[in-house]
């Protein structure tokens, strides 16, 4: 069975291990960058076009019958890839998404995705925003038991366009721009110098969240969770991973709720008291999710076991509790 990845965050470990352990499948990987790191450990490997140069989903489709791929384990153009579906299923190739087009539409909107979960305790205090007196109403709301805002936009990765409203003076931003930190004022300002121009805007406020960080990872098929495990990052340099936490519970309930399918990332974070509080769904692996295979969660092995029909649920149950302690290193985004 030939099965292809195509551009993706961090999939070169998942890739070695993928052909290291399943070697009679047929892995094929693309990515933009043609000195992609993943290209190293690819068995097959080709260059995707650039963005916004062709109609991506159909040069997928085409691709994809022009290489004889049985399966493609979609990454990039998720959601257009998904509006296409039937057109892969006539050509006989196998097209494996997280959900359908409207769902992954839903979970890219962070605003979206948040009144989705109105009234879910686990939920982040989150006011939507669309105009510089709405902002700082928004922070005004907030911040009034004492919390610390922040704001973000309501699409992004990667933390982009992420600033916690907290610094203590107004060249704070410029001195360290680093550290994502500038006055109310100071945003509100930008903002309305936008209005001014005519520019749109479309921004999330929310209590600042404190703690640490966690990532569900996940394998699903059609929503029942087949495998599931909580890395918190305990530093920059170090993450627990454990098999049984109170996360995964709450995780395995948005997977069904949202019949997820393969592998998907769910983000939390504790607030000021220690309660976790749910950021987002990522429609994809994460970029430290081979960090699990690392301590014997076989995460890479039991998704392309689900690509290719044969996967087995990894039953923390049954098995044995894994907790460990990993030291991260710098992930390949490409």
């Amino acid at each position: 069975m030939k099965v292809w990845f195509n551009q993706s965050f961090s999939l070169r470990n998942v890739v070695a291990r993928i052909a290291r352990e399943r070697p009679a499948v047929q892995l094929a990987i693309s990515a933009i960058d043609p000195e992609a790191p993943v290209r190293d450990v690819a068995p097959e490997f080709w260059q995707e076009p650039g963005r916004g140069t062709v109609d991506y989903a159909q040069w997928v489709l085409e691709t994809a019958v022009a290489r004889r791929v049985d399966a493609v384990v979609a990454q990039r153009g998720r959601a257009d890839l998904a509006r296409i579906r039937d057109r892969f299923a006539d050509a006989g190739v196998a097209l494996h998404l997280a959900a359908d087009a409207d769902t992954l539409e839903l979970l890219d909107d962070k605003a979206a995705f948040t009144a989705a979960l109105a009234g879910d305790p686990m939920l982040c205090p989150t006011l939507a925003v669309h105009s510089a007196a709405g902002f700082e109403a928004a922070v005004a709301a907030l911040t009034g038991n004492g919390a610390t805002a922040c704001v973000k936009p309501a699409k992004g990765i990667y933390g982009a366009g992420y600033w916690t409203l907290d610094a203590a003076g107004p060249r704070d931003h410029l001195a360290d721009p680093d550290a994502r930190r500038i006055l109310p004022d100071a945003y509100a300002a930008a903002l309305r110098a936008d209005e001014a121009r005519g520019e749109a805007f479309h921004l999330l406020v929310m209590e600042h969240l404190p703690g640490h960080e966690a990532s569900v990872d996940v394998i699903a098929d059609q929503g029942r969770v087949l495998l599931a495990a909580v890395r918190t990052k305990l530093d920059a340099n170090r993450q627990r991973i454990e098999t049984r936490h109170p996360l995964v519970a709450h995780a395995t309930g948005l997977v069904a709720r949202y019949a997820l399918h393969g592998a998907v990332n769910v983000q939390y974070k504790q607030d000021r008291a220690g309660a976790w509080r749910i950021l987002e769904i990522n429609t994809r692996a994460a970029g430290g999710a081979s960090y699990c295979d690392a301590v014997g969660i076989p995460f890479s092995t039991t998704w392309i076991d689900l690509v290719t029909g044969t996967a087995q649920r990894f039953d923390v149950e049954m098995d044995a509790e894994i907790v460990a302690t990993v030291h991260a290193e710098p992930r390949d985004r490409r």
